[in-house]
């Protein structure tokens, strides 16, 4: 039996070029428009070291968003709407990128305002 995700490969320059979900609101967006098996990249850097306060170089307001971008694209992965995947462009740089599943009735509830607002 095959384990292994064969991912509906994208254009290197496509995951490199830095079009990132920005915001929330941005991901839920990229995700209502998306069809099936397409690329959505939500981040490219260093996910655990841009998100946590002490070690990221990003901004406090820029580090508050990412985080509500992974705590979504976590959501929906748990919701069983995408699949996160990460591919490496080099030394401590990553893309985290979440592979749209196939929808069913009822599954569009991970981008409603409500959807994991824990803390």
């Amino acid at each position: 039996m095959d384990c292994h995700l064969h991912l509906p490969l994208q254009p290197m320059e496509s995951v490199a070029s830095g079009e990132a979900a920005l915001s929330e609101n941005g991901l839920c967006d990229r995700f209502a428009d998306a069809k099936p098996d397409e690329v959505i990249t939500y981040h490219i850097g260093m996910l655990a070291r841009d998100r946590d306060r002490l070690a990221t170089a990003l901004a406090p307001e820029h580090r508050d968003a990412l985080e509500l971008v992974a705590r979504r694209a976590w959501a929906m992965a748990e919701a069983g709407l995408c699949h996160l995947v990460q591919r490496r462009l080099g030394t401590e740089r990553f893309a985290y990128v979440l592979i749209v599943r196939p929808r069913h009735t009822g599954m569009s509830v991970a981008c409603s305002p409500s959807a994991d607002r824990r803390n």
